[in-house]
């Protein structure tokens, strides 16, 4: 980018978010595919693995896609024998999702890996400063759902 971009810094933050948003989906992407896992499969087990037993519905809004989507992705894991729908004891309507003992296995297999690729690109970095890059990317994040 030059440096006399007409948009400037903003400009120029956004370009680089989306280089390093780039190479670090390629690089999480590329470990976990030694496991079997896509980036999405992986964050679906971890997300159980932190409390599973939870509605397609909460699923997707904690990872931030469609009904739809999780949809697919639950029947793709599900036919892999990661994890299980049971019915909702409460709700007919619902099902709630699990993890196999398959799925806690391959995630807890994988999750290390993940982690040290996490700790080699962000750990030079202090507390201070990932906590400001964080609030950062949170408030930037709420200004693009508000458009």
């Amino acid at each position: 980018m030059l440096p006399d971009a007409p948009f400037g810094w903003p400009h120029k933050v956004a370009v680089a978010f989306l280089r390093l948003h780039g190479s670090l989906e390629r690089r999480m992407s590329a470990a976990l595919a030694d496991h079997g896992l896509t980036l999405a499969q992986f964050d679906l087990l971890m997300t159980l693995c932190h409390g599973d037993g939870i509605t397609q519905q909460e699923l997707a809004e904690r990872l931030l896609v469609t009904k739809a989507n999780v949809v697919g992705l639950i029947d793709r894991v599900s036919a892999a024998g990661w994890v299980e729908r049971r019915a909702d004891p409460d709700d007919r309507r619902a099902n709630r999702i699990f993890l196999t003992p398959a799925g806690r296995k391959l995630a807890t297999k994988a999750q290390p890996e993940q982690g040290q690729l996490v700790q080699t690109i962000f750990g030079s970095s202090s507390e201070a400063e990932l906590t400001q890059i964080h609030a950062a990317l949170e408030r930037f994040e709420k200004l693009c759902h508000n458009e």
